[in-house]
């Protein structure tokens, strides 16, 4: 008699919490079955707050993984909701994975059991259509009532934008934050002012101003201003009064936010609550920021890109190219460093240094320190640096991405099957094929990872050493052994390695 491992899945929602379907509501009645019919309990898996239509869950990811290399062949559910809400993913589970791997699989409430009932019938994809269609309906039913309270003028949202905030009385209805209203006001009186968004945040720094983030005390907040916050509050409607509804998207499978860059879709209620800045400015500031639009930056990627810095402030040199006379052409040639701060008169430091000269200066060093210290620890990056570029590594990557590429078509094919795109008989052709195919990938892989080129020896390293000092290195290699290089003149050029 064949030997079963179990593994039990427990599943709750954030948004439900009701006893029957409680973790340890969930835990009793597996442990129970498992316990009544002789199955050992191997492991249990968890996962407290996730949604059933999300695929990709921390314990249901484990189990996968478990179930793949042998741990378990046997998962015992209390229902498959909690495996599972997605009709597509239910029958990929049962009709595909779990054959596939030998599992066993158990939903106890619904008495399904897949190793007395080896043809899995139709009960299993109508459950699985009918928890979808749940999420589904949900989805639709929050989404219509929160867009009537916005459209009455109600604030629906967790988070109010920085400036405002949510009345006591009323968690729906909000009011300006006068502790903060002067900060947004300066913002947008300092941008007509000619002031960019870079120096704004700048000067918020300075000041010593808590940025929206930590002012409203959110997780993973960031401790300063930047360009991009700025930004945000110079495009936000809801400065003026204005609720922008069918600004973002939220996928109620992946559960994925992502914004409508379709403006046309946008649906503006005018006067929802009480506006910070005027229209008249707000206008102004559009007018400038379109003026403004189409500006390019300079995006050449010189050699020693993020490593420049000023000896004296130690603020990053900043990296000037000037344009040709007919404002055609940039003149690289000329390119140069200098300190940010040398024109704010807030660093002494006059030093500007030609881009082609600081270059030569470094190869130059770089070429001396790799030649005296010792080989070993000269090369440790050099060897990095050496197998993310070799060819067969690059071999590896592109099997590997093959192999998720191969993984993907598994799914989408069992995907067309159940829609209806193609055929029984077509799907099973297309899916043995592409079974061996991830076969020859998981072969070839081994072939190389038994390669054993990697393990360098000393005559092999100082050859690679050499020929590579010989050639033009690049910024990414720089930054992999040096770690900053300060400018206090012309003469004195600090290079601070990491070796």
């Amino acid at each position: 008699m064949k030997e079963y491992k179990a593994g039990i899945y427990l599943r709750l929602s954030k948004e439900h919490d009701e006893k029957n379907n409680s973790i340890e509501a969930q835990r009793e009645i597996t442990t129970k079955y498992a316990i009544t019919n002789g199955y050992k309990i191997v492991k249990e898996y968890v996962d407290n707050g996730y949604s059933g239509i999300i695929d990709s869950r921390p314990a249901l990811d484990q189990m996968m993984i478990d179930i793949s290399r042998g741990f378990i062949n046997m998962v015992i559910v209390k229902d498959i909701s909690r495996l599972t809400r997605n009709k597509n993913k239910t029958g990929w589970y049962t009709e595909i994975f779990f054959p596939d791997n030998d599992v066993r699989f158990i939903s106890v409430t619904e008495f399904i059991d897949s190793g007395k009932r080896y043809e899995i019938d139709d009960t299993i994809m109508l459950r699985g259509i009918a928890n979808q269609y749940y999420i589904a309906d949900i989805s639709k039913k929050i989404k219509a009532n929160k867009r009537a309270m916005k459209e009455l003028g109600q604030f629906v949202e967790n988070q109010v934008p920085y400036g405002y905030k949510k009345l006591d009385t009323d968690k729906h209805e909000i009011a300006i934050d006068e502790k903060v209203a002067d900060n947004i006001r300066n913002i947008y009186n300092m941008y007509i002012d000619g002031q960019t968004s870079s120096q704004i945040a700048e000067y918020l720094n300075n000041k010593k101003i808590k940025n929206p983030s930590r002012y409203m005390k959110m997780k993973n907040h960031t401790k300063k201003w930047s360009a991009e916050q700025i930004n945000d509050i110079l495009r936000n409607q809801f400065y003026i009064g204005n609720t922008v509804m069918n600004k973002y998207k939220t996928n109620y499978i992946t559960k994925i936010c992502v914004r409508n860059n379709n403006m046309d879709n946008w649906i503006i209620k005018e006067n929802t609550h009480e506006a910070i800045i005027e229209k008249e400015i707000y206008n102004k500031v559009q007018e400038i920021k379109k003026r403004k639009k189409g500006r390019k930056s300079v995006t050449h990627k010189y050699l020693l890109r993020d490593l420049v810095y000023c000896g004296q402030c130690k603020r990053k040199f900043q990296y000037k190219v000037y344009k040709s006379a007919d404002k055609q052409r940039f003149l690289y040639d000329s390119a140069s460093f200098n300190c940010s701060l040398l024109y704010k008169k807030k660093c002494n430091n006059e030093t500007h240094i030609l881009e082609k000269h600081l270059n030569q200066i470094v190869k130059n060093e770089v070429a001396k320190k790799l030649n005296i210290i010792e080989i070993d620890k000269a090369t440790n990056k050099i060897i990095e640096y050496y197998k993310e570029n070799d060819e067969d590594m690059k071999k590896i990557k592109e099997y590997q991405n093959e192999q998720e590429r191969l993984e993907r078509k598994k799914r989408i094919l069992y995907k067309k099957k159940c829609e209806k795109y193609i055929t029984v008989e077509k799907f099973k052709k297309e899916y043995e094929e592409t079974k061996k195919e991830i076969t020859k990938y998981k072969n070839l892989l081994e072939e190389l990872k038994q390669n054993d080129k990697y393990q360098l020896d000393e005559k092999q390293i100082k050859e690679f050493a050499q020929n590579f000092k010989k050639n033009c290195m690049t910024n990414d290699f720089l930054k992999e052994i040096i770690n900053n290089i300060k400018v206090y003149s012309k003469n004195r050029i600090e290079i601070i390695f990491n070796l």
